[in-house]
């Protein structure tokens, strides 16, 4: 019986061998699934390759696992090619050390086993690589080739033709020469800042400000601007991100007024808010809205030296967003807030020759436009105020003459006193003839404004010799071929603080004139956004800034407390 039959005698015969053999079946097939498991789990994958841009002779450590222990039939391609085995440096199962052969080539990157290939990853051939051509700052600087005039007056319309102005950002703008005198007071401690940022304050140029429209068309070879408050006859230029223009002569003539900028002061000021006791009943954000100190031709150096903790946006709308964030279940016991801004102000003084005012017919109309309408903040077209501001001007038509008529009505006729605790309107002061620092230059900016004068109320901190801060307000009005004229209605009334001069005649010297102890938040009412349609919005009136918006809560806040610190006076230089 041949070998074959005995197995079928065997199978037939005996149910124990059939067992067996089942069984055998079985774990043969069980073991060919768990080997041809194993080998497709063996498939090699590339998690990195260092570095993905290289040349021929660097060495690339291609990371990943599934390499195999040893290369044996291992391979690994470089844009379809192999490389030869002189190429390889060490191979194990997690990483590839290679040298770049000379005739290495850009595109994908594949690990190969005697199994199975890897998913494809990329290096690129630095000799390929395009390289772009460094820019030669002598035809990028901007160019400036002709003005479109010889002389100019305050708020008129400069066009400049040249070439690379670029377009219009943050990093752009035109500066005109200004008149300044950076005598200061002793400091008595060490600057809290470098040298090199006073340095730039005595190159004695001002920029175009863009909170006044000044800038009305700018490209790469034409820009559109509006002669500044604050420039003199000098040099301008044009400065990009490339750098700046050579110095261009302008004259810019002063025939009806002018206006200085003395005795700079320069203060370290921290402001200081916390939040505590939040209850949200879900995930809920509050956001807390610091106004910053504006740039102005008067106060030209705004600096953050420290903010605790960091912004989520450091300027929007010339505030500091802070963003808080409450998980449901959880009560937040206190979050202080806290910043130091470096401050530089100088003293104002502008002369007027009243005679040869003319009216503002040749006005930038978006800025007249902005600063002579009613607002939230100016009741300009309260027929209250209309009628008064008519009863005090008369038939008199000089824009000059019109402020100080009815600055001086306002001294006459209303009292003083000290800052209202309460939120009552600031028409009352026309009503009972009395009011604080907010009335007063809320209802002088009305008036001006119902009488045709642009004008602004403007708010901040006013700091007396001891360092001590208050809030205050005081206004400032436009004339052509001057610019703007500050008044501060309530130190003229009489309004008691500690000065570092003496400036005479108050009454007098606050028409026209500001000295360098007023440090400006805001110009004019600011109207910010919520950030979400269903925010719960605080706003704080009465307070050193005018916007609309100081904190913003999301509406699954069910509560919270806030306590805003007057601004503290760290340092004065």
């Amino acid at each position: 019986m041949n070998s074959s039959g005995k197995f079928n005698y065997f199978f037939r015969g005996s149910p124990l061998f059939r067992v067996l053999c089942f069984f055998s079946a079985v774990a043969l097939i069980l073991v060919s699934v768990l080997f041809i498991s194993y080998k497709l789990k063996r498939i090699p994958s590339i998690d990195n390759i260092n570095p993905p841009i290289g040349s021929p002779g660097d060495v690339v450590i291609i990371t990943g696992r599934n390499f195999g222990g040893v290369r044996g039939p291992g391979y690994v391609e470089f844009g379809g090619s192999r490389l030869t085995a002189s190429s390889y440096i060490s191979w194990n199962e997690k990483e590839i050390k290679v040298v770049l052969p000379p005739n290495v080539q850009d595109g994908l990157v594949v690990v190969g086993t005697d199994t199975a290939r890897s998913k494809p990853s990329f290096f690129a051939n630095e000799r390929d690589i395009p390289v772009a051509v460094p820019p030669n700052p002598q035809t990028s600087l901007p160019v400036i080739t002709t003005l479109s005039g010889d002389t100019f007056r305050i708020g008129d319309l400069l066009v400049i033709s040249g070439s690379n102005f670029g377009n219009m950002n943050v990093d752009c703008g035109v500066y005109f020469a200004t008149v300044r005198d950076d005598t200061t007071n002793p400091a008595t401690t060490a600057l809290p800042f470098s040298n090199t940022r006073l340095s730039a304050l005595r190159a004695d140029h001002i920029p175009a400000n863009k909170t006044d429209f000044d800038y009305e068309y700018w490209s790469d070879t034409e820009i559109r601007v509006r002669i500044p408050d604050g420039a003199t006859s000098g040099m301008l230029y044009v400065e990009t991100s490339k750098g700046d223009s050579a110095l261009q002569k302008i004259t810019i003539e002063s025939k009806n007024g002018g206006k200085k900028f003395l005795s700079r002061r320069t203060y370290l000021l921290q402001l200081a808010a916390n939040i505590s006791d939040v209850v949200p009943d879900k995930s809920a954000t509050i956001k807390m809205y610091f106004p910053r100190p504006s740039c102005l031709s008067s106060q030209p150096l705004v600096e953050m030296t420290e903010c605790t903790p960091e912004p989520a946006i450091a300027d929007y709308q010339n505030t500091v967003i802070h963003q808080l964030q409450a998980e449901k279940n959880t009560i937040l016991a206190r979050k202080p807030f806290s910043e130091n801004f470096v401050i530089s102000v100088y003293e104002i003084n502008t002369t007027v020759k009243p005679e040869l005012v003319t009216s503002y017919a040749n006005m930038n109309n978006m800025l007249y436009t902005a600063a002579i309408r009613a607002d939230k903040c100016v009741p300009a077209g309260d027929p209250e105020i209309i009628s008064l501001s008519r009863k005090i001007t008369g038939k008199e038509m000089n824009p000059y003459k019109k402020a100080g008529l009815i600055y001086n009505y306002m001294l006459d006729n209303y009292t003083l006193q000290a800052v209202k605790s309460d939120v009552s309107p600031a028409l009352d002061l026309i009503k009972k003839k009395k009011g604080d620092a907010y009335d007063f230059a809320v209802i002088y900016t009305a008036l001006l404004r119902a009488s045709g004068i642009p004008a602004l109320p403007d708010s901040g901190v006013l700091v007396d010799r001891d360092m001590k801060t208050r809030n205050h307000w005081w206004s400032e009005f436009y004339i052509c071929g001057v610019g703007w004229i500050p008044v501060d209605p309530a130190l003229g009334a009489g309004l008691s603080y500690k000065s570092w001069t003496e400036t005479g005649n108050a009454r007098e010297y606050y028409f026209g004139s500001l000295d360098s102890q007023h440090i400006t938040f805001s110009r004019g009412w600011k109207e910010i956004k919520p950030g979400a349609g269903n925010s719960k919005i605080v706003q704080r009136p009465r307070s050193y800034a005018l916007q609309s918006i100081w904190e913003e809560s999301s509406h699954s806040t069910l509560r919270y407390s806030s306590f805003w610190a007057d601004p503290v006076v760290l340092g004065i230089y």
